[in-house]
């Protein structure tokens, strides 16, 4: 009968410490940590900025933001579409990042038209 006393208070306070732990660890505050999207544009410019063959690719979106980033000479033609994945930190869309770009296909001078006439209305 002693020996069960002891277990059952034993299991009592390991029970008890469980709980208090659980409530005391910490919970990291992610509400200012940003998050990340996509964003479809296409290639409206590009310029070679040095004898290393570094391009620097401009894209127009749908709404009519330019993103910019660094690519190599297959990627800086007029009408290539890109899938940017974007980090988003604060409330300014201007200081959103570029962290991937993925290539995702090429568009006629047409479709290209239609697209920046889209962005620009």
């Amino acid at each position: 009968m002693k020996t069960l006393k002891i277990s059952l208070i034993a299991t009592l306070i390991t029970v008890a410490l469980m709980a208090l732990c659980g409530i005391a660890t910490a919970t990291a505050d992610t509400s200012d940590c940003g998050e990340f999207y996509p964003r479809l544009a296409v290639v409206t410019a590009y310029e070679c900025i040095d004898e290393n063959d570094t391009w620097i690719i401009t894209c127009t979106d749908k709404e009519g933001n330019e993103w910019s980033f660094y690519g190599e000479q297959e990627d800086a033609q007029i009408g290539n579409i890109f899938n940017l994945l974007m980090w988003h930190l604060d409330d300014e869309e201007e200081m959103d990042e570029i962290v991937e770009v993925y290539f995702e296909g090429c568009m006629n001078y047409n479709a290209l038209q239609d697209w920046l006439m889209g962005a620009w209305q």
